[in-house]
């Protein structure tokens, strides 16, 4: 699978590194190759095909920002950490996009920059890792994973932690 990443953090309201940035890359590559998390996703991840070649955008912004789209899509008015937009492709367009060898949009994550400082403070873990695990958890949620079961929140927690594991970012300091 050809996987291309956007990476949007021009309105980051902290410098995020380049290391940093390689690891958003690193998470949205690891969770849409690996096999095992695709098949445990949604609707969305059983489409996908190891030939396919797919895009992921991925945005850095502020409490406010989040706040507003938090408003905007969800009618919640409040910041949160991360926002995942899948871009809602049926099977024909899908296809149409196989047929002319173009890159299937699989959608938007919308990370609070802000808000994975305060985390990782709190959780007592480097804002790396925070921002890795929010990436992960956006491009889970793309898949079509949720967490609003006990079930689906074991398996969505699992498959993070199993994606971060195998890239070698822990929660230690």
């Amino acid at each position: 699978m050809r996987v291309a990443v956007r990476l949007d953090h021009e309105r980051s309201p902290v410098r995020v590194t380049r290391e940093e940035l390689a690891d958003i890359r690193k998470c949205v590559n690891r969770c849409l190759r690996s096999r095992t998390i695709r098949k445990a996703g949604g609707s969305m991840a059983g489409l996908l095909r190891a030939d396919d070649s797919v895009e992921v955008c991925v945005a850095l912004v502020s409490d406010e920002e989040i706040r507003a789209l938090n408003l905007q899509y969800r009618g919640i008015d409040a910041e949160t950490d991360v926002l995942s937009f899948w871009s809602d492709l049926g099977v024909e367009e899908i296809e149409r996009l196989r047929e002319f060898g173009d890159a299937l949009p699989l959608g938007d994550i919308v990370i609070s920059v802000d808000r994975a400082v305060d985390q990782a403070e709190r959780f007592g873990h480097p804002f790396r890792r925070e921002l890795a695990y929010l990436t992960v958890h956006g491009v889970l949620h793309l898949l079509g994973y949720d967490h609003e079961g006990e079930a689906d929140r074991t398996a969505m927690r699992s498959a993070e932690e199993a994606v971060l594991s195998d890239l070698g970012i822990s929660r230690e300091p």
